[in-house]
């Protein structure tokens, strides 16, 4: 009889232990989204206003306002374009041309193919992919530089990759006129482009994935997404966004900024970034232990408090995050 309560016993202790590894895994999937969530809303937030007010931004074509933005003459030697196309078009879709098929760029859709083509005196080159798997109309984003190689490819907001196709070798683009011509099959299309030297009218991808979803709810297109390689990016100031640090930044904003904000217990965590948290010696990369934000912690090791949050709890796996995001700084 005993033998069968001990036999029980161990099953549930089992079957908990696998309930809370369970729970570990699900809290760290909903970190992670709200993660993915919190940057999201803060890129579309530091960049939609300055995508919509450009001076790069030299026409766009919308549903019953085919000439809502048309500047006219497109001066340029570089460019990004952005259409929501229906996703069974053959042929070109959209195309940016000087004229007698020289220094101009194509998306198309070839051999069920999507490609972004950039053409310069009988040279080209191309990124081909694969057209998405659901749909009745897709987002394609594409931005081409001055240079041969610069090509970025978007496709419902995935940053795509892949090698590029060359045939012969192409030059650069030079500041000449442009025009852009559209298939009927799209719907909506933006056009931005503008001299190199000002370093206008080439989309970074994070821009191209904000503008892609904007026109996504324009057309009310699903399954445009925000792409999580794109923490990932350069955002131009010469950093980039550590996946790990909006891990711990979650926990920080559901757990800490009750009592730790503006007026309130030092130190300040709200609009946290892990630049500031190095900066103010909170925490010192790679060394968890000897880090403030995160011996403060409950159940945390080493030395200090550990007595926050002071209301409510924090689990090992939350505390683990946290530890991961400073053994990750600089790496």
């Amino acid at each position: 009889m005993n033998k069968g309560w001990i036999a029980v016993g161990a099953a549930t202790v089992l079957i908990l232990g696998f309930q809370n590894c369970s729970d570990f895994a699900l809290q760290d999937q909903v970190l992670y989204e709200q993660g993915l969530y919190d940057s999201r809303e803060a890129l579309d937030a530091k960049t939609l206003p300055k995508l919509l007010n450009s001076e790069s931004l030299l026409a766009w074509s919308k549903p019953g306002q085919p000439n809502f933005v048309n500047k006219g003459l497109i001066l340029a030697d570089q460019w990004s374009v952005i259409a929501a196309v229906d996703r069974d078009v053959t042929g070109t879709i959209v195309t940016v041309n000087s004229g007698g098929g020289s220094e101009e760029s194509t998306l198309s859709v070839v051999s069920g193919k999507i490609r972004a083509t950039r053409t310069n005196g009988g040279a080209s080159e191309y990124l081909q992919v694969d057209l998405p798997s659901a749909g009745d109309k897709m987002v394609l984003a594409a931005a081409f530089g001055l240079k041969a190689g610069e090509i970025s490819l978007l496709v419902n907001g995935v940053v795509q990759s892949g090698t590029l196709v060359k045939s012969g070798t192409i030059g650069e683009f030079s500041l000449i006129t442009k025009q852009i011509t559209a298939s009927n099959k799209v719907s909506e299309y933006v056009l931005y482009a503008g001299d190199s030297r000002d370093s206008v009218g080439k989309l970074s991808k994070s821009e191209l994935n904000v503008m892609s979803r904007y026109v996504a709810d324009n057309n009310m297109i699903p399954n445009v997404i925000y792409d999580p390689a794109l923490l990932n990016e350069d955002t131009g100031g010469g950093t980039t966004v550590n996946p790990k640090f909006l891990l711990a930044k979650a926990i920080f904003d559901n757990k800490c900024i009750t009592c730790h904000r503006a007026g309130g217990d030092y130190p300040n965590l709200t609009n946290l970034k892990e630049a500031t948290a190095v900066a103010n010696n909170w925490v010192y990369p790679g060394n968890p232990e000897g880090s403030k934000l995160y011996n403060a912690l409950q159940g945390s090791t080493g030395n200090g408090l550990k007595t926050m949050p002071k209301s409510g709890s924090i689990s090992a796996a939350e505390v683990q995050t946290i530890a991961d995001w400073i053994n990750s700084i600089g790496q």
